[in-house]
């Protein structure tokens, strides 16, 4: 009855009744003192609680009850243990209990206390077990097939395999060389087997877990120390870097030491002259720049270029053939043709004239842009006349020309200022503007769809023109009566073959839109300033006060210079006719002179009101233009510090995300709700206008953008910008139609339909990418001063690092990782 009333309190246990194992070692002191049995002091097995507040095990609990004199183990042997007193263990303990590690005696696993009933076990073989184990896997090993004491045992699933390795009786550094060579031998077969059949991979795998220190051990005791770099690798390293040659022998001595050794310098010179050859000349040139006094004057300025550019073009073909670089992109280019894009750029002090080999991988990347032609002088139309007449013939022999089985098509490319110089044309600023037709500055406002298109240009028609124009011996300002023809064309490329500047054509209208976008804030930041409560003299009163005045005082100056300059030719033709001492002649002077002190009088006043404005109340100054910066830098874009405050081409791409876009455009209203609350509900349906019209012309961008459009992007091209067109129009009816804009809407599409390529493809981008580059070099020869040998020494070296050979040596670059 004792007994019942025991597993009353804690039934008999379902699987074994062996006492638990002993506690493994990765439990607590405190733990292998509060869960040990008071009576057998192994771990506590379904535990109870005795009446003295000590735990025991059921079992031995019920073997004290079902002594003769029940004695409770914990306490006196003279005290009684009574079952009715004895209760279930606390559920602390036993949560304790259950979380508890033990380690099994036949297979040694860890596990917790509660699960080590039911886990399966598998004990260690006995000693007779194992011999004869032993035995049977002796014989097979010493039966194998192929004898190399290898075997493999069916499971039911992947086999086991089993090796016989000797087992080591000495270290291997003081092992004979034979016992070396049969250790070697073993390890060799084990690699192959554990990698697969890869034995190298697993080598290379084990040595990367080796410190540095032990991979160099490793190698000085395989009398590998001394690593060899080749030639070509160390000039892709030298053009790379823009290490000078004294740097490289500095380099040389620094490495040498660690046990690495450079390709000789009078090697990487002749494949510099392999490359170079003497197809390079420098000269002092005569180049146009502007005079301190107004007009212009001719001063000496260095000139580098490729006197051979045929020459240098057939050179880069074959290099590229020779080390399989040449691509016909999937069909987009006809596979008898090989297109040349030929383009020129102004930056970092100097001007590049360049050409790219569009049948190569990643074609509009500064690595595939070849300079061929470099002066340190702006880009005017005399300039480039100066410099680049030399290759009219060499052109027009390109164009058309046989290689091989290929016959070559040249494209041109760049910003749309240097383009219309090349062709002869006035600029963006003329009545006839655009370079692809004859359509007129005033008719760009009107929609394509009402004016239709204008007549095309051809490079025969622009020398017509231009001819027409010198005969008549008429000045710039007469220009428009011959189509803004003003200079004969430099290069004859076809029109058809100028791939429109996408990466200007994008900066353009970008920044028009948010110019848009400037303005309304800048029109909140006056309003603002008007109805400023806190301060009657606020600077933005002072602002808007002074901007007005500014403006009205240009206005004044503008008139009295044309009325001055009007008084000046009345009293010069009056003292011609009447006499220089005629009254009326003197009288006429006086008036002059009285108007010319009045000019300066204005011109002082307006020096002084510009200066108060730029001193503290620039437009930047104001709450909504802050916090339309601040949104910009919120998305990492940031304004040139110069060239007007412009946006470079990248940040461009970036804005035109639709999550920027609207970051952008919601500044204005979370700036109203703070400052101008009357004014949120208006201001956001405008905000929605801006938002929309960005968007529309995101659209357009990310189809033109791309290498390769085919017919159904082409469509879609068509219909979004004939979609921004209208929508820009109908929002901002007062604004202008910039000339990109009209590239855009009457060219981009005949582009695409006629070369089934994006601007990404044929654009300006890898000659807008050269300057840095070229900035890069020209530091490395700071000690060349002289001017032609310091340029020379810089194309140089670029030749050098866009040749096939040295660019196949340049390792690929480490993507970077995302910032999370």
């Amino acid at each position: 009855m004792l007994i019942a009333h025991l597993w009353k309190i804690a039934p008999p246990p379902i699987f074994s009744s062996e006492p638990y194992p002993p506690l493994a070692s990765q439990n607590s002191a405190t733990v292998l003192k509060e869960l040990k049995c008071m009576v057998c002091s192994n771990i506590l097995k379904q535990p109870l609680e005795l009446p003295c507040r000590q735990l025991a095990c059921t079992s031995c609990a019920v073997e004290r009850v079902a002594a003769s004199t029940p004695v409770c183990p914990c306490c006196s042997e003279d005290s009684s243990l009574v079952p009715t007193e004895i209760r279930p263990a606390p559920n602390a303990v036993l949560l304790l209990l259950k979380d508890v590690l033990v380690q099994c005696v036949g297979c040694h696993r860890d596990m917790k206390a509660g699960c080590y009933d039911g886990h399966e076990c598998t004990p260690y073989l006995t000693a007779g077990e194992e011999r004869e184990a032993a035995a049977l896997l002796k014989r097979a090993i010493s039966t194998s097939p192929d004898q190399a004491g290898i075997i493999q045992l069916p499971t039911g699933g992947t086999p086991m395999t089993f090796m016989h390795v000797t087992k080591a009786r000495h270290l291997t550094s003081a092992a004979c060389s034979k016992t070396v060579k049969t250790r070697r031998a073993e390890m060799q077969t084990a690699r192959s087997i554990v990698s697969g059949g890869e034995p190298s991979a697993l080598m290379e795998e084990e040595v990367l877990t080796l410190s540095d220190e032990e991979r160099m051990s490793l190698l000085q005791k395989a009398g590998i120390t001394n690593i060899a770099i080749d030639s070509v690798q160390v000039l892709a390293i030298k053009v790379g870097m823009a290490i000078p040659w004294n740097g490289l022998r500095q380099l040389r001595r620094w490495l040498k030491a660690s046990g690495v050794s450079l390709a000789g310098e009078q090697r990487m010179r002749n494949i510099c002259r392999q490359i170079v050859g003497d197809n390079l000349k420098g000269e002092m040139a005569l180049f146009s720049f502007p005079h301190p006094s107004g007009g212009e004057e001719l001063r000496g300025a260095p000139l580098v270029y490729i006197p051979d550019l045929v020459q240098k073009v057939v050179d880069l073909l074959e290099e590229n053939e020779r080390t399989g670089r040449l691509t016909w992109h999937n069909g987009v280019i006809p596979a008898s043709e090989v297109w040349l894009k030929i383009g020129g750029d102004k930056g970092g002090g100097s001007f590049k004239m360049n050409f790219q080999i569009v049948n190569v991988p990643a074609p509009n990347s500064v690595h595939n842009t070849c300079v061929f032609c470099c002066f340190e002088a702006g880009d005017t139309v005399t300039n480039l006349h100066i410099a680049l007449d030399r290759y009219k013939d060499q052109v027009a022999h390109l164009q058309g020309m046989k290689w091989r089985q290929y016959t070559l098509r040249l494209f041109m490319c760049g910003d749309y200022e240097f383009i219309t110089r090349m062709y002869g044309l006035s600029g963006a600023s003329g009545c006839y503007p655009c370079l692809y037709c004859l359509a007129h500055h005033q008719n760009l406002v009107t929609p394509l769809s009402v004016r239709g298109p204008a007549p095309p240009r051809t490079f025969e028609t622009i020398s017509a023109d231009h001819q027409h124009y010198i005969a008549s011996g008429v000045g710039k300002k007469q220009a428009q009566h011959f189509y803004n023809c003003i200079s004969e064309p430099i290069f004859n490329i076809p029109i058809s073959q100028v791939c429109p500047p996408g990466l200007h054509i994008t900066l353009g209208i970008f920044t028009k839109i948010y110019g848009l976008l400037e303005d309304e804030c800048h029109t909140l930041d006056l309003e603002l300033a008007l109805h400023s409560r806190e301060d009657a003299h606020s600077s933005f009163s002072k602002y808007s006060h002074e901007l007005q005045r500014l403006r009205m005082l240009q206005a004044e100056l503008e008139q009295a210079q044309k009325s001055y300059d009007l008084s000046q030719q009345i009293a010069t033709y009056v003292s011609l006719v009447v006499g220089e001492n005629d009254p009326v002649t003197v009288d006429f002077f006086k008036q002059c002179e009285d108007k010319m002190k009045s000019l300066k009088q204005l011109e002082t006043d307006v020096a002084n009101c510009t200066a108060t404005v730029k001193k503290g109340f620039s437009i930047k100054d104001g709450p909504f233009v802050k916090e339309l910066d601040s949104a910009l830098q919120s998305i990492g874009v940031h304004r040139q510090q110069y060239f007007g405050g412009a946006f470079v081409g990248n940040h461009v791409h970036k804005t035109l995300k639709l999550s920027n876009i609207q970051t952008l455009c919601k500044s204005l209203v979370q700036t109203a709700q703070k400052r101008l609350p009357h004014c949120v509900a208006e201001l956001q349906q405008r905000t929605d206008i801006l938002v929309n019209t960005f968007c529309m012309f995101a659209s357009c961008h990310n189809i033109y953008d791309q290498n390769f459009i085919d017919e159904a992007q082409t469509f879609a091209l068509e219909h979004a910008i004939e979609q921004f067109m209208a929508y820009f129009r109908k929002s901002f009816p007062e604004a202008t139609v910039p000339i990109k804009m009209h590239i855009l809407e009457d060219h981009a599409t005949t582009w695409a339909n006629s070369t089934h390529v994006g601007f990404g493809l044929l654009g300006e981008q890898g000659a807008e990418s050269i300057h840095a580059k070229f900035t890069r070099l020209g530091l490395a020869y700071t000690a060349v001063t002289d001017k032609v040998k310091h340029l020379q020494c810089i194309l140089k070296e670029h030749l050098i690092s866009v040749s096939p050979q040295v660019l196949a040596a340049v390792p690929p670059p480490q993507k970077k990782k995302k910032k999370i």
